[in-house]
């Protein structure tokens, strides 16, 4: 008899953790109460991309004077493109559908429950040998702001705007925020961001996040960081917020953007015996598994990096090892980060404040957009590469990348780290000219004293 495996949760982890145990010869059953795909393909990833591209062709046609090119002033159809973005989500959303039922796996839409040996849902039972626990998160509220309010949103109730606000409120300068921020600079909105940190896109390289600001605010983006609201008033559609400082922020819509909570409470986990800690997320070790045995878990709803394509890597790992099959511990080394804002942030390991913090003395190399051929031809000077590496031992350990294509080229890095290369070997790799990716080479020749015109 094949094993029984069933999945709670269709997103990323879900949906990878479902077919993964299906390929392995598993009787899968993966349990979803809403739509496939989950929070990225619906609500995260896939739409706010889909927007960000709309806004980015904006940018272009806007510029495309300097490029020899005359045009009208363009008019944005707002509501074209929120269609758009529903457009490109159900055909992914229909590839998820499609390979699952390739793979026959049983899609369940209903909340499921765990329940003894089975998991209930929909007034059925579903017995199982192994369950994987990918029930993702949703946006967490905040206190003190009134989430009903029609004027307040969070990143799920901005994704159904039915027109450009005049004036946007971001509550939290972290990458949701700034990439919402991002997107309505562009097509018009007055934007402020306001952020309880002295640094917005915490975790980043502090110095990318100094000159990718600068570049934010000459869009027009405000930001006050280190701040806190005073008071918030609000009127039938709009909200006025006074800062700690004495600013005064009329919005006629506020995106509240301050994190996320697993959705983990009254499913019957705690009952099964696993630990769910204080932030609501599921408690694992190395290998995925809970306190009980027969429960898994994997995604954003086990905490850590909230990575879509890192909560598809458990997924995958979370079915193999529940299986047994090449059983291993997750390892997170490597994992790529990319934040899509414009000008575009990737990281991957290690940054100079990250390093040191883990007692590691870093070298690093660095090259600038602006002296790229490829970044000038396409009017994207604006932007830097920075590798770092272990000063004792030459091998890489991280890098950030800011400006066009950042988050393509960084897994150049993230492939080098991986195979255990130095910053001597990585610059010694001839890479195509003219590409933006040849930053990469240039920096690596820069840490290394090598570089023809950088050196």
């Amino acid at each position: 008899m094949s094993p029984r495996v069933v999945v709670l949760g269709g997103g990323p982890a879900g949906d990878v953790a479902a077919l993964r145990a299906a390929q392995l010869g598993a009787d899968t059953t993966l349990i979803e109460r809403a739509e496939l795909g989950g929070t990225c393909l619906n609500w995260g990833c896939i739409p706010t991309k889909s927007l960000l591209a709309g806004a980015d062709l904006l940018r272009k046609i806007r510029d495309a004077a300097d490029f020899g090119i005359r045009v009208s002033d363009p008019a944005v159809d707002f509501p074209r493109m929120m269609a758009r973005k529903e457009e490109v989500v159900l055909k992914m959303r229909n590839g998820v559908s499609a390979a699952c039922k390739r793979r026959k796996v049983n899609v369940v839409k209903a909340q499921g429950v765990v329940d003894g040996s089975s998991v209930a849902a929909g007034g059925e039972q579903y017995p199982f040998d192994h369950v994987i626990v990918c029930v993702g998160t949703e946006p967490a509220g905040l206190a003190g702001i009134d989430m009903e309010h029609p004027a307040v949103v969070t990143s799920n109730g901005i994704l159904r705007l039915e027109r450009v606000p005049e004036h946007l409120l971001v509550i939290g300068g972290g990458v949701v925020g700034c990439e919402f921020a991002s997107l309505f600079v562009a097509l018009g909105s007055r934007v402020s961001v306001v952020e309880v940190l002295p640094q917005i896109l915490g975790g980043v390289d502090p110095r990318i996040v100094q000159q990718f600001r600068r570049r934010v605010e000459k869009e027009g983006v405000t930001f006050h960081t280190g701040m806190r609201f005073r008071t918030m008033e609000y009127a039938a559609d709009r909200v006025r917020a006074d800062l700690e400082d004495g600013t005064t922020i009329d919005a006629d819509c506020v995106l509240v953007s301050v994190g996320r909570r697993a959705q983990t409470r009254g499913i019957g986990l705690e009952e099964a015996g696993v630990e769910i800690d204080a932030q609501d997320h599921v408690v694992v070790d190395d290998f995925l598994r809970t306190k009980n045995p027969r429960i898994w878990g994997a995604g954003d709803c086990i905490g850590g990096l909230q990575l879509a394509h890192l909560g598809s890597a458990e997924g995958a790992r979370a079915a193999e090892n529940a299986l047994e099959h090449t059983v291993m511990p997750m390892d997170r080394t490597v994992v790529p980060a990319c934040i899509y804002t414009h000008p575009e942030i990737a990281m991957v390991g290690y940054n100079t404040e990250t390093a040191r913090a883990a007692g590691i003395e870093v070298k690093m190399g660095q090259a600038r957009y602006l002296g790229n051929g490829k970044a000038l031809g396409e009017g994207e000077p604006d932007g830097i590469a920075q590798l770092y590496a272990d000063a004792r031992t030459d091998l890489l350990v991280g890098a950030t990348v800011m400006g066009a294509h950042a988050v393509e080229i960084i897994h150049e890095v993230a492939v080098a780290i991986s195979d255990g290369l130095t910053m001597d070997d990585l610059g010694a790799v001839i890479h195509a000219h003219p590409t933006v990716s040849e930053l990469i080479m240039d920096s690596a020749e820069q840490g290394e004293g090598v570089a023809p015109y950088l050196s």
